[in-house]
């Protein structure tokens, strides 16, 4: 992808340097606001992921010849040892750990590569940054908990102060920023660099949590009095993940959906929801599970019984029964109209992270931390078998409509599928380095759509595994997704906090549903197509009803 097509016409042009020695102060130019999208459009295209011993995030700031000199904080490549810097291209690229140059008296380095591929440096902002504008930060972080998924991420915030200097931190901002963000860049309101990103503490005689970086002149004043090395020889680039086209389709005529009414969950997070014709429920982190009635939202139940939070939730087709899968290492299975417990399955190690019904009502499959699935009898609750091969914990299981095929979505990158009655492996897709988040097959069992770690949507032939299409227009990872009934469209809930609508024969984007205040975990769509339930952070659930 030529990434420098991507950026903002005004931004369009590099910080050109005829050297690599140091660097002469630059005249200012007259820099235009931006929307954030533009920001964060500019802010993908400059941003680097580091990894090795340590590791986070980076920014690309300046070249020589086929030298590219990436600054980030110096703990992000404090502990010596062997270094990747993946480009927003996917390319990973080599680091020489020797020629890695740390600022005295700051947390921060420059780290060089060398590639013969262009990408687009940042440009430095006019003026030193002001209290009250606004700043996005981006980098690298951490995906959900234990599984441990780089995915891109960029959030909106606003300048909030400066500070007393702490190994170079001056400025102060209220943005979120997760474990994996140290390194990389803080930009204005007109897309330029004002600082780098790194430390995440309380606030003076506060629990409230603020994030902190060093402005960019005190780097350049250190800049200017020093020379780098340039990169002798090409160190080998290899292709990393798949690289995320975040651009999404053109809009086709439009879905609209209204926010008709939001509610809160008795927790914190909300991980899970399974729709029925009159009610819903949700999985929650305080081990309870919520059912509320249909169209008005009221709380019908809560259920009782799990030790801790609850992953997920999953209705029998009989909207009878429900089924939850815990952190707790157990599956429960309830009675939806007395709200009694029918039985507990033990047998998982770790978490329980997907719970699925096969349609025809005979089984229940789970997936979990542990690395496998495990098939029981819906009605005995006796356990059929245990599947093993993903290498990495199981996020996500669904069941075809004939109840013949098992899928399984894992961080091992890869989706299988089994025969539900034999345990055999039918196939094998994927096996990148994105985590498969969710799964869902279409009404027909011809097709299945993954969703992913990097924002990206797969939509698989589930009889020969080709790859049909792949939708991008998520910034973060795909969570959960649900295709309605009549297999026209394709609802899909992730991390960036929106959901999408997309058409599901032409991939075209038809509606983004916004209104999320947390990350949205959890999507579900009514056999009418015509009511979405959502569900994420913040204890959020919201009901949507087409306009």
């Amino acid at each position: 992808m030529n990434y420098s097509r991507t950026i903002p016409a005004i931004l369009s042009a590099t910080i050109a340097l005829s050297t690599i020695a140091p660097i002469p102060v630059i005249s200012p130019q007259i820099a235009l606001a931006l929307t954030a999208d533009e920001v964060k459009t500019v802010v993908r295209a400059i941003t680097v992921r580091i990894e090795g011993p340590k590791g986070g995030s980076g920014v690309i700031l300046e070249k020589k010849g086929n030298t590219y000199y990436i600054v980030t904080n110096w703990h992000v490549v404090d502990k010596p040892g062997d270094y990747r810097v993946i480009t927003p291209d996917g390319q990973s690229h080599s680091v020489y750990y020797s020629l890695i140059r740390r600022m005295p008296g700051a947390d921060l380095a420059i780290v060089p590569i060398s590639t013969p591929q262009s990408y687009p440096l940042a440009q430095l902002a006019n003026s030193p940054a002001t209290p009250g504008k606004k700043a996005i930060v981006a980098g690298w972080p951490i995906s959900g908990g234990s599984l441990r998924q780089p995915i891109f991420l960029a959030t909106e915030g606003a300048i909030t102060g400066r500070q007393t200097p702490l190994q170079g931190y001056t400025l102060v901002y209220n943005n979120l920023v997760r474990a994996g963000m140290s390194g990389g860049p803080v930009l204005d309101d007109t897309g330029r660099l004002i600082a780098i990103n790194g430390i995440v503490k309380l606030e003076e005689n506060s629990d409230k949590i603020v994030a902190a970086g060093i402005e960019t002149n005190t780097f350049m004043k250190w800049r200017s009095t020093v020379s780098l090395p340039l990169v002798a020889q090409s160190p080998t680039a290899t292709t990393g993940p798949t690289p995320v086209n975040n651009s999404p389709r053109k809009t086709a005529s439009a879905i609209a959906f209204t926010a008709t009414n939001t509610l809160k969950a008795p927790s914190e997070v909300v991980s899970s929801l399974s729709l029925g014709s009159s009610y819903f429920a949700t999985g929650n982190s305080n081990g309870t599970v919520s059912v509320w009635n249909l169209p008005g939202g009221e709380l019908k139940s809560t259920l009782r019984g799990h030790g801790e939070a609850v992953n997920a939730v999953a209705m029998s087709p009989d909207g009878k029964i429900l089924a939850s899968g815990s952190d707790d290492k157990t599956v429960k299975i309830w009675n939806l109209e007395t709200g009694a417990v029918a039985r507990t399955f033990s047998g998982h190690i770790g978490a329980v992270s997907s719970v699925a019904f096969s349609p025809d009502g005979q089984f229940l499959t789970s997936g979990g931390w542990d690395k496998t699935i495990k098939i029981w009898n819906a009605k005995t609750g006796e356990l059929v078998r245990t599947l093993t091969g993903h290498s990495g914990l199981v996020n996500t299981v669904s069941i075809s409509p004939d109840s013949k095929v098992l899928a399984s979505g894992s961080k091992d990158g890869s989706i299988r599928l089994w025969n539900l009655a034999s345990g055999q492996v039918i196939r094998t897709i994927g096996g990148k380095n994105l985590s498969v988040l969710s799964v869902a097959f279409s009404p027909d069992g011809k097709s299945l759509v993954a969703g992913n770690s990097n924002g990206t949507i797969g939509l698989w032939n589930a009889g020969n595994g080709q790859l049909i299409r792949r939708l991008s227009g998520h910034t973060d990872g795909v969570w959960s997704v649900a295709i309605s009934r009549d297999g026209s469209t394709l609802v899909s809930g992730s991390w960036d906090k929106s959901i999408r609508l997309w058409d599901v024969r032409s991939g075209d984007l038809r509606g983004t549903l916004s209104g999320h205040s947390g990350y949205v975990s959890a999507v579900a769509i009514s056999g009418d197509g015509k009511t979405i339930v959502s569900a994420g952070w913040l204890g959020e659930v919201k009901i949507w009803k087409r306009s």
